[in-house]
């Protein structure tokens, strides 16, 4: 009999062991990602009004690293190309939140910045124009003038206009405000829940009988 008892509690151990990393992976499987919801959905250095840098192109995406109140701590862009991933904060008001991966996640912009020698005496020669490419992060605007958040030659910083002309994504009717599923096996989870069950019963039949048998 105390074999047999210590044989079913060792499956309901089993059973919570299994349920266990079941309910581990929903937590961290996947990442998650929010859309910008307004032309007005602006990157911040910090957890602070003060410190924005630019508006997240419209349509396009965060990809949330941390949940953090009413912020999300957020990458944007990614180690490719003309383009570094930048680290920082977006406001959840502004951003909705995607039941899955995006197929297009962050803007592809290449600009094309033109500097000019000053001309100086007309008698001397000056350099021809010079174009350089820069990758377009998104628009800050500054009372009513705009400006292009850029990384030029790996500095980032502002030049003047909107360059706002990109192509916006379609969003699919029912693609936001959700959760994403992360794909959990729920067959783990019931299996796991029948075997402490009939393991739970079995125990309940034993005290039972051991019962009868110490009354008999």
């Amino acid at each position: 009999m105390k074999k047999l008892l210590l044989i079913i509690i060792c499956i309901a151990a089993f059973a919570f062991s299994a349920i266990s990393p079941v309910y581990a992976a929903e937590q961290t499987a996947g990442d998650e990602y929010a859309r910008a919801s307004s032309r007005a959905a602006y990157f911040f250095e910090q957890k602070d009004l003060s410190t924005s840098l630019f508006a997240v192109p419209y349509t396009y995406c965060v990809k949330i690293l941390r949940d953090d109140g009413d912020w999300y701590y957020v990458q944007y862009a990614e180690d490719e190309g003309i383009y570094r991933a930048l680290y920082g904060y977006v406001k959840k008001e502004d951003f909705s939140l995607l039941k899955e991966v995006p197929e297009v996640t962050y803007l592809f912009k290449s600009i094309t910045i033109t500097y000019s020698a000053d001309d100086g005496d007309a008698s001397l020669p000056v350099l021809d124009e010079i174009e350089v490419e820069a990758a377009f992060y998104g628009t800050y605007y500054s009372g009513a003038t705009a400006y292009s958040y850029v990384l030029c030659r790996d500095s980032f910083g502002y030049i003047r206009g909107a360059n706002d002309d990109y192509p916006l994504i379609d969003t699919p009717s029912g693609g936001d405000a959700a959760p994403k599923d992360n794909g959990t096996d729920s067959g783990q989870i019931v299996t796991a829940v029948i075997i402490v069950a009939l393991s739970a019963g079995a125990m309940i039949l034993i005290f039972v009988s051991s019962r009868k048998h110490k009354s008999e």
